[in-house]
Parts: C-alpha cells; sequence; structure tokens
C-alpha cells in the first residue's frame, strides 16, 4: 500500500484561483497530512498489538470493545493515498509525459519494498525451507503468483480467508494498486466537473455492491472489507477533497466555513462511529454495507480541517514531530509489522505460553519496536534514494 506518498510528489495547483482565496502551495510539504498518515499507522499497529487480540479475560475482552475501530487507521490510508495520487493526477493532467512518469514514480515507491517481502515470503516454498524452532509455516491458501501480481485480495475474498498471517496487511496495497490502474485514465479523460459526478456516483454504488455482495457472495462481508470497488468510496473521497480544494468556487467555500465548522461536521460522523463499533468489528454487516463510507467521510472532514486551517500549520497535534516521523516511516512500517510482531511472538512462546495474553502483547510490543528500527533505516538508506531516483522524471 502506497500510504507514505510524499506531499513533495504533488505539482504546483492551478493558479486560476480569485485574489482572496487563500492559495495552498501543494508543492510544498504539509505539516498535517504527515500527522494524519502518523495517526493511521498508529491505529493499525494498535489493532494488531492489542484490540485485534483475543484475551482470555472477560473483563479484558470488554475493554477492549473501545479500541475495535483502530482497523479503520486502512481506511484513513485509503483517504489520504486517494487525496495524494488524486492531486497529483490533477495537478499533471496536462502533462506530455503524464502517464510514463506517474507509473515509474508510483514503481519506484512500491515495488523495492513491496519486492524485499515478496522475495522473504518466498523462501517458504523451498524444499528445504523450515520455521525451524520458532514452529511452522502458518498454512497459507492464496498462491504466491497472487502476491506478485497485487491480486492477493480477490484470493483473499475468493477463499474468505487472509493466508498467510505474515501477509495479511498486503490486501490493502493490492486495492491501492488496482485504483492506480483505473484512476489516472479517468483524472486525464475528464473535465473537472464529469469527474466529480463520478467520485459522487462512487460513494453512492460501493455501499449498494457492498449490501449485495453482503447477500448473495459465500464470503460476503469478507468480500466487502478486501476487494477494490467496494473500498472505492474511501479512496473516491479522498480523489473528491483533492479536486474540491483546486476547484476556486469549492475551495473558495470551504476557506469560508467558520473554523468550527468542519469540527462539528467531524463530530457529527464520529457519533455516529459509535454505534457502529459497539455493534460488531470492521466486518460486521452494519460496518460492511453503509459503516466504511461513513468511516471515509468521517476522515475525509478530518482531512478537508487539515487542509484549510492553514494559519495553524505549525502548531496541533498533528503536527508533533513524532507523530510526524512516524508517518514518514509509514509504508515499511506497515509492510513489516506483521512478520516481525509474529517472530518475536513466537520467540516468547519458546520460553512462555504462545496464547498468553502477556506473551502476545509483550511480543506484539518488541515486534512494534523493532519495525520502527527497521523502517528508519529502510527510509534513509534505501526509500528514500529510490524516492529521488523516482523524482528525475518529471511531469
Amino acid at each position: 500500500m502506497d500510504r507514505p506518498v510524499s506531499v513533495l510528489e504533488i505539482e504546483r495547483p492551478e493558479t486560476d484561483a480569485p485574489a482572496d482565496l487563500p492559495v495552498i502551495d501543494f508543492s510544498r510539504r504539509i505539516p498535517g497530512l504527515d500527522g494524519l498518515r502518523g495517526v493511521a499507522i498508529l491505529l493499525v499497529l494498535l489493532c494488531h498489538s492489542i484490540f485485534d487480540t483475543h484475551p482470555q479475560t472477560p473483563l479484558w475482552s470488554h475493554l477492549l470493545v473501545i479500541g475495535r475501530l483502530t482497523w479503520s487507521g486502512v481506511d484513513l490510508f485509503f483517504v489520504l493515498s486517494g487525496f495524494l495520487i488524486g492531486g497529483i493526477l490533477l495537478d499533471s493532467k496536462n502533462s506530455p509525459s503524464y502517464f510514463k512518469t506517474f507509473y515509474i514514480r508510483r514503481a519506484y515507491r512500491i515495488l523495492p519494498l513491496y519486492g524485499v517481502l515478496v522475495m522473504l515470503f518466498s523462501l517458504r516454498y523451498m524444499k528445504a525451507a523450515s520455521a525451524g524452532p520458532l514452529g511452522s509455516f502458518s498454512h497459507s491458501s492464496i498462491p504466491w503468483l497472487a502476491y506478485v501480481t497485487f491480486t492477493q485480495n480477490i484470493w483473499m475474498a475468493l477463499w474468505g480467508t487472509f493466508g498467510a498471517g505474515v501477509m495479511a496487511s498486503t490486501w490493502s496495497l493490492a486495492v491501492e494498486e488496482q485504483f492506480y490502474l483505473t484512476a489516472p485514465f479517468l483524472v486525464r479523460s475528464m473535465d473537472r466537473s464529469r469527474l466529480t459526478y463520478l467520485l459522487l456516483s462512487v460513494l453512492i454504488a460501493a455501499p449498494l455492491g457492498r449490501t449485495a455482495l453482503h447477500f448473495l457472495f459465500p464470503h460476503g462481508n469478507f468480500a466487502c472489507y478486501v476487494l477494490m470497488p467496494c473500498r472505492a468510496d474511501a479512496l473516491s473521497a479522498g480523489v473528491l477533497c483533492a479536486a474540491l480544494v483546486r476547484t476556486p468556487r469549492w475551495a473558495k467555500l470551504l476557506f469560508s466555513l467558520r473554523r468550527s465548522a468542519l469540527i462539528w461536521m467531524a463530530g457529527f460522523l464520529a457519533l455516529g462511529l459509535v454505534p457502529l463499533t459497539i455493534w460488531g468489528d470492521g466486518m460486521s454487516t452494519p460496518m460492511v454495507t453503509i459503516g466504511y463510507s461513513w468511516v471515509a467521510l468521517f476522515y475525509s472532514t478530518c482531512l478537508l480541517r487539515v487542509i484549510t486551517e492553514t494559519s495553524t500549520a505549525s502548531r496541533g497535534v498533528l503536527t508533533n514531530r513524532y507523530l510526524m516521523q512516524l508517518g514518514g516511516l509509514a509504508y515499511c512500517t506497515y509492510l513489516f509489522h506483521l512478520p516481525l510482531m509474529e517472530a518475536c511472538r513466537r520467540l516468547l512462546g519458546l520460553r512462555f505460553s504462545y496464547s498468553s495474553e502477556g506473551t502476545q502483547f509483550v511480543g506484539g510490543l518488541v515486534g512494534i519496536l523493532l519495525t520502527l528500527v527497521v523502517a528508519k533505516f529502510s527510509w534513509t538508506f534505501f526509500e528514500k534514494p529510490l524516492l529521488r531516483r523516482g523524482h528525475a522524471y518529471k511531469y
């Protein structure tokens, strides 16, 4: 998943905005977006280390309900990705090297690190491969080739399983890669007005499609969680936000709202998340039918609040330097946190019970810390140099 797309990748917006309209320079980094990305990966880490565990203590099980929504960190990633990628495409749609530059830059950003993960995962298929004293490899009904072609989410939907746990999170990367195959062509071929209507149509069609899958497909709820058309509302909401802030009349309306207006809107949407959280997890029927769209609207409102709050860009929780740094390490962290968490839990399982709450919690925490160390090293010596090479290709 292209979770840590840098705002530095966005070209300058159109300059036909009215003189009284604040102009956001999208060629510069917007600190709040790094903070939002940090929130997204933090939610994912909390979900897999704490709130997605299955404790044996009834009281602890009830307390974990308050964190059920942490799985939605991936939805925040979708909205951010739609906004950032949509902005890149909108700002460069008339470039003669539009498709070439876009896909080359995406390849430099996504493929090398993902390729490392897939190669390490492929070692399990060697005849002499063994997990050794850590136990045995977890069962995977997903073919290895699916991970190479970014179609693992389709196989997951067909079988109703994430397959091997260490590769479970890659479903969302497949969703985004499939999104990249369609979005550039739509943005290039449509004017801003037609594109807006299309995006609004997707926001309506996605929950209808999920509802149909819920009733008609054997693993309907699971399929709704992992298939790209079912999650297209979050991605489209992000693209729609990118189009709004680049359209003078809509941007003027956004900036003319009272500062508290978007906060009140986000608060209202947050209230709707309470019953959705109580009724079940990310694959509950209320969530897969209308819930994903509600979550996407909530995160989109938060995103617009960050974009339009230019006067306090250097202040606030989202510009906390540690949160921003976490956002910068999000891609590697997202890809490798599950394998490293599982390895640490199995190591502790050699001495203690693998299934005990202590082993799961401590192993998860140590795995996260190790992941962050790996991610920092990867960003400094691997990802950043590759990004520079990718940016040698200009729109």
